[in-house]
């Protein structure tokens, strides 16, 4: 498993978000989390990204715990350990949170020259081979106020891509979108999935999940069904 999520717990202000959650990701393997507003569904997509941390239980992400219980306490992953986790998984956020005062290239260039784990070269070659493979190779010196929406969210996903994570995690990647350009993200969440990638959507949109989704989790009073398809 790729992800491996056991008896997770998370609560704001004595709240159960959620509680005593399992389930698992597989590579390739394309999961939709899905249930009403306000049950938790982004809280989760947060906590396996280490954006908020559970009050119990354990995320595994290939052979790393970010997080697990022992006894009555959760131990979090030491800080060399976090940072290689962290290159494992990339986020794809709803709003895209592109940086407003960067063009596409140096949004692309980011984090991998500030790990620096390639050559500069290295990490601008493979940055142009996202951006033509997304269709946007004439894009690179543009910056996030002159591209559309569905522009936007192929940065975006360009962005996550860099590090070239084992799990792609989308927080709603189609509810600013129209019906053509949804068709398009989905054709390129597919895509990466074949790549290996293990695909992880948050989404309210039933009938997207339904199309696209290996892998049902339905959150719903704090608990979640899962349904393989």
């Amino acid at each position: 498993m790729v992800l491996r999520v056991d008896n997770l717990s998370k609560s704001f202000n004595n709240e159960i978000v959620f509680d005593n959650i399992s389930f698992s990701v597989s590579k390739g393997e394309i999961a939709c989390i899905r249930g009403k507003s306000g049950e938790g569904k982004t809280t989760l997509l947060r906590c396996i990204n280490n954006l908020e941390l559970p009050d119990k239980g354990s995320i595994k992400i290939n052979d790393m715990y970010l997080c697990r219980e022992e006894g009555n306490t959760v131990k979090f992953a030491s800080k060399n350990d976090l940072l290689t986790i962290r290159q494992e998984i990339g986020l794809v956020f709803q709003n895209f949170n592109l940086f407003p005062h960067m063009n596409v290239m140096q949004n692309l260039l980011e984090a991998p020259c500030f790990l620096k784990k390639f050559s500069k070269d290295t990490i601008v070659q493979r940055a142009k081979e996202l951006l033509n493979q997304l269709e946007l190779g004439d894009k690179e010196s543009s910056y996030p106020y002159q591209l559309s929406g569905g522009q936007k969210q192929r940065v975006a996903i360009a962005r996550a891509c860099m590090l070239n994570p084992s799990i792609l995690c989308f927080d709603e990647p189609t509810s600013a979108l129209d019906e053509s350009t949804r068709d398009q993200i989905s054709e390129i969440i597919r895509d990466l999935s074949k790549m290996g990638i293990a695909i992880i959507i948050v989404t309210h949109d039933n009938a997207f999940a339904d199309e696209i989704a290996d892998k049902i989790i339905t959150l719903s009073e704090g608990k979640i069904t899962v349904e393989e398809r």
